[in-house]
């Protein structure tokens, strides 16, 4: 990327926050996150930025740094697109810049000092979408400037060094997007406040004996990895007349979207009359005639409850028995 571009990337971002007065300065994918602390990483693909947010009491642009991401624009679906994929992740490892060049050889210069791996592609990727490929970082460069990558997200070496020490592997959200949208306290505290009604109704339902009531919160459109609607739909309603005395209790939330889809998630700790375990949950929410519509969930089992986050970024997908 030449010095006029990345400049003219620079004003025009500072010139698109300016425009938005400094209480509106808040991401419309950031709606909740019971991380105090903790930093998410939000990567603006039109303006070439990676903004780094944390949460305390409020969220706080900590840092932001030019970036570049994949040669191609667009969402990335199948390998070797040269896109770099919109979504919801995680990065769940990480390389330093001598074990990138002891496995990788000479090859390794182009990712720099070092890089952290992305959870590409999640469930929702792999069972709605169909998307395909792997290998998603955030990485240096080889020198100066970064440049475009095969689907990659791309710092300096200096920024990528800066940018490691607000990341917690399996603990800190990317959320990727082709122009970060900001929205004002007032809306995002909207529909914060409709996201955790809905998930509290969700969960009530569930503990509930009135089955049809749970479902009325899914989409017909509703999908995961070995079932759709109908047939997940008549085995719940065979659980439901099985198990009894349901208590769910929800830890560790996040609400966060990406176009379209919210992407929530959280610790269940889930007792019956006959079961009792504890996972992390993803519920994957759309909008339907004005309607939150749960269109897919997935659920993987924690060996112990603490750190959830820890554990889940290496805990296969399985269908719950629930």
């Amino acid at each position: 990327m030449s010095i006029f571009k990345s400049f003219l990337l620079i004003f025009l971002f500072l010139f698109h926050l300016s425009s938005v007065k400094a209480d509106e300065l808040l991401p419309s994918s950031l709606i909740f996150f019971d991380y105090p602390g903790s930093t998410v990483l939000m990567v603006d693909k039109s303006y070439c930025r990676l903004m780094v947010y944390q949460f305390q009491d409020e969220w706080e642009l900590k840092q932001s740094f030019s970036c570049t991401t994949g040669k191609k624009t667009g969402d990335k679906l199948r390998e070797g697109d040269l896109k770099t994929p919109n979504g919801v992740y995680w990065l769940f490892k990480s390389w330093s810049g001598l074990e990138l060049a002891e496995y990788f050889g000479k090859a390794a210069n182009v990712y720099g000092v070092g890089s952290f791996e992305l959870t590409y592609p999640n469930y929702l990727d792999l069972v709605l979408y169909g998307k395909n490929g792997d290998g998603i970082w955030i990485h240096g460069t080889s020198e100066g400037e970064p440049v475009a990558t095969r689907g990659c997200i791309s710092v300096s070496n200096p920024d990528f060094l800066d940018l490691s020490q607000f990341v917690t592997l399996a603990s800190t959200p990317v959320i990727i997007k082709e122009e970060v949208r900001f929205v004002n306290a007032q809306e995002r505290n909207q529909k914060q406040q409709a996201l955790l009604a809905f998930v509290e109704l969700w969960k009530r339902a569930w503990e509930s004996d009135d089955v049809e009531h749970y479902l009325s919160f899914y989409s017909e459109k509703f999908r995961t990895g070995g079932s759709n609607y109908k047939s997940w739909a008549k085995r719940k309603r065979v659980l439901n007349k099985r198990i009894e005395q349901r208590k769910i209790h929800i830890s560790d939330l996040s609400i966060l979207e990406r176009k379209n889809v919210v992407h929530v998630r959280f610790v269940q700790d889930y007792s019956s009359s006959n079961i009792t375990d504890i996972g992390m949950k993803e519920l994957f929410i759309t909008q339907e005639n004005g309607q939150y519509k749960i269109i897919s969930e997935n659920w993987s089992r924690l060996k112990s409850p603490q750190p959830a986050t820890l554990q889940y970024a290496y805990q296969d997908s399985e269908e719950s028995a629930l």
